[in-house]
């Protein structure tokens, strides 16, 4: 929604029109913020996989609102995240197999704070880097 009515004030609409095409879109369920947050949120566990920290941040940029991310976030699966931690370093944990423990260590953690995973998930995925999924 946000990003339409970024786009309207882009083209140089005023805000009563902005408004009116906004009410007219979300009448036509055109718009509905809270199918477009999990739909978001499904493509990032599958294709990207992210961090709560960073899926918050994107749909924040994308104009969610706070309560719409905390109700979609709060559907998922609390134990999911270190899974999804470990998915998001399947591909490239391979290159640093030949690293010693430390720096590899280092490289997990940095990888994955960058990627919006808390430190507790990360702490658990460095401990138990193998660990396969139930």
């Amino acid at each position: 929604m946000a990003e339409i009515a970024r786009h309207l004030r882009s083209k140089r609409f005023d805000d009563a029109a902005i408004e009116k095409a906004i009410d007219t879109l979300r009448a036509q369920r055109y718009l509905d913020d809270e199918a477009f947050a999990r739909y978001w949120v499904e493509q990032r566990d599958e294709h990207r996989p992210r961090g709560e920290r960073a899926i918050v941040s994107e749909l924040m940029q994308k104009g969610v609102a706070r309560e719409v991310i905390e109700v979609v976030l709060g559907e998922r699966e609390p134990d999911a995240e270190v899974k999804r931690a470990r998915e998001a370093i399947r591909r490239p944990i391979t290159r640093w197999q030949a690293m010693d423990e430390p720096e590899r260590k280092r490289k997990i953690h940095q990888y994955l704070a960058q990627r919006g995973f808390s430190y507790e998930v990360i702490e658990e995925v460095i401990e138990h880097p193998a660990e396969e999924e139930q």
